[in-house]
């Protein structure tokens, strides 16, 4: 799911405005529609105050999305379809992502485990 998508869903699950995200964001509500049509790349602390208005994680907000992460200070408009851009990954962010791995690599672990077992019994 592209982010633009994923922030329309959001938004139309809580009945909430453009207008009133634009506002909570203290962005126009031209630049916010545009974040939801895939136009306009997030800030990370666009991202954050998203993800506190919707009470999640950045890292479930960002789920399903490719990203490409950019770490350069140009506010030069970029162009990616599919996936969104983030400049200046926060230290905050970086952290979430790796504790969000070490749940994944745990959660293969158990899966893994889980398959050897049922392999055993049916081989018995």
């Amino acid at each position: 799911m592209v982010i633009g998508n994923k922030l329309r869903k959001l938004r139309m699950e809580k009945g909430y405005s453009q207008e009133y995200l634009a506002e909570v964001l203290e962005v126009s509500q031209k630049t916010y529609s545009n974040m939801e049509n895939n136009k306009s790349s997030l800030s990370i602390d666009t991202l954050k105050k998203i993800a506190e208005e919707y009470k999640i994680d950045i890292i479930e907000l960002l789920s399903d999305d490719r990203v490409i992460v950019q770490n350069n200070s140009s506010r030069e408009s970029s162009t990616f379809q599919g996936g969104i851009i983030i400049n200046h990954m926060s230290e905050e962010l970086l952290n979430q992502m790796k504790e969000r791995i070490e749940e994944l690599k745990e959660t293969i672990s158990e899966k893994n485990k889980q398959i050897e077992l049922l392999e055993k019994r049916l081989n018995n």
